[in-house]
């Protein structure tokens, strides 16, 4: 943690030039002290890029934590052994010291400890007077809801590998070290974990406060797609609530972003739906209305070496994954005409012909933009939690489920009679999902919130909740300056 408040101690990139439209391709000018981070709209604006930019890094949602939630479960095979590019993660074999516990968990806290800076330094200047005439109540308000929102994310994310799941004891387990103060010393570092319960009440607090603040809408689909703005923080809402078993509150948030009936859309603020073809999601500019949140990428932004999606799941690559195609793998349970199956790639290990994701087809420049939550995520939260929630299968349940499935798989429809009980269900919603979200890191979050054993591949064993590996390790770097942290 010290050399991570080192790295970032006064927040970072200002970007001078175009500020308002492209906040997410930053430019490093110049290091600035606080008193001048806030002196101009400009600075201001380059620092909300700044929030942006160690959000995207490539150790975190520029692919890396997609990647690892991904290869911990069942769908993908390493190709080969490299322990840079994730293998100690796919055949769970990670300790405290592994490179991408350590990486992860510092590429993070370095976000967070960027925004609360921010954070601070916005609410200091604006209460002092001293942005009169810079930036108006609304931009203040938008930075804000900007900042709220991706803190939250950021430990919403750090629950999913190094936490219990909150449904195993209701968020009871040891959580995480609650830094919600700009730490610019190094002598704040001794915190002790918070429940699991407790940083969920710190996420809904931050986003319950950004939601109201927040822009209702951007001027563009790439300012829609890669910014915060209300429905981005109502769809993830979904996702959090979802996580915590709260399957009322999942649906009052959809309710928000999801018409009464088919087609289902988004009828206030960014107007959310499903792309017509499943391909079109995953194809230049990247901005469908389906992209609630993405991290952008060009040929002169790029996620860097061994980190970018493309890298993971394209055959070019010699460290990628391909997909697990043994008998009761999501692989071999997809019907032949799914448009998601079609869109897979061949390629060729130890001449035997293998499978690959097919998302992300830039491997020669890797700017493919990094999905973090898409509006078909939502539409399947709503389904899930209308099912559980009222403990019977709806037809409203069965709508939803089918609004994605036939998107790419018009001959699966279900109705009703599908299903003999809501257990079924559940068990088509779980593969739906996991066909659906391939390669965008889902697979391991669905399979602990709902408290699933880590199915086994091919060498390596399954994962029964409770056991020690079921979870990521606290990283030794946090162990050794935190005097007050645990392991797991």
């Amino acid at each position: 943690m010290k050399n991570t408040i080192k790295s970032i101690l006064l927040l970072m990139v200002l970007v001078l030039n175009g500020c308002s439209t492209d906040l997410l391709n930053p430019s490093p000018k110049t290091s600035l002290g606080e008193l001048q981070a806030f002196d101009t709209k400009d600075r201001v604006v380059g620092q909300v890029n700044g929030m942006y930019a160690f959000m995207k890094n490539g150790n975190y949602l520029g692919g890396r934590y997609q990647v690892y939630n991904d290869i911990r479960a069942d769908n993908f095979i390493a190709k080969n052994t490299n322990l840079v590019t994730g293998y100690s993660t796919w055949n769970h074999s990670v300790i405290t010291s592994t490179n991408e516990v350590i990486n992860l968990w510092g590429a993070v806290y370095a976000a967070v400890n960027a925004i609360n800076i921010f954070l601070e330094g916005l609410d200091t200047n604006w209460k002092a007077g001293t942005l009169t005439g810079k930036i108006t109540e609304a931009e203040y308000n938008q930075f804000k809801s900007e900042g709220l929102t991706l803190r939250a994310m950021c430990y919403f994310d750090m629950l999913m590998l190094y936490a219990q799941p909150y449904n195993k004891d209701n968020g009871a387990s040891p959580g995480l070290p609650l830094r919600l103060k700009a730490n610019k010393t190094g002598a704040e570092n001794d915190l002790a974990r918070s429940k699991v319960s407790e940083v969920y009440t710190q996420i809904l607090a931050d986003l319950n406060a950004a939601e109201p603040i927040a822009i209702d809408k951007y001027s563009t689909d790439l300012l829609n797609t890669t910014r915060v703005h209300k429905n981005t923080i109502i769809a993830f809402k979904t996702r959090v609530y979802l996580h915590m078993g709260d399957y009322a509150k999942v649906q009052t948030e959809a309710a928000k972003i999801v018409s009464a009936t088919s087609p289902f859309v988004a009828s206030t603020g960014v107007p959310f739906g499903l792309t017509s073809t499943f391909a079109g999601v995953f194809a230049t500019p990247y901005t469908t209305k389906e992209a609630v949140f993405s991290m952008p990428f060009t040929s002169t932004d790029l996620a860097g070496t061994q980190n970018s999606l493309a890298w993971y799941h394209h055959p070019s690559s010699a460290e990628s994954y391909y997909l697990n195609s043994a008998a009761g793998s999501t692989f071999s349970l997809m019907n032949a005409a799914d448009a998601r199956k079609l869109l897979f790639v061949t390629g060729s290990v130890s001449n035997n012909t293998v499978y690959y994701c097919g998302k992300y087809t830039n491997f020669t420049v890797q700017s493919d933009y990094a999905p973090v939550l898409r509006y078909a995520e939502v539409l399947l939260n709503y389904a899930e939690a209308l099912v559980r929630g009222g403990n019977a299968v709806t037809q409203k349940a069965v709508d939803l489920l089918n609004a994605v499935r036939t998107r790419s798989y018009p001959a699966g429809a279900y109705t009703l009679a599908s299903f003999s009980d809501v257990k079924s269900y559940l068990d088509a919603m779980l593969l739906e999902r996991s066909i659906e979200f391939l390669g965008e890191g889902l697979r391991n979050m669905d399979l602990l919130r709902t408290l699933s054993i880590i199915p086994g591949k091919p060498g390596v064993s399954s994962i029964a909740p409770g056991t020690p590996t079921y979870i990521w390790p606290i990283p030794s770097s946090e162990l050794d300056i935190n005097k007050l942290m645990t392991g797991n």
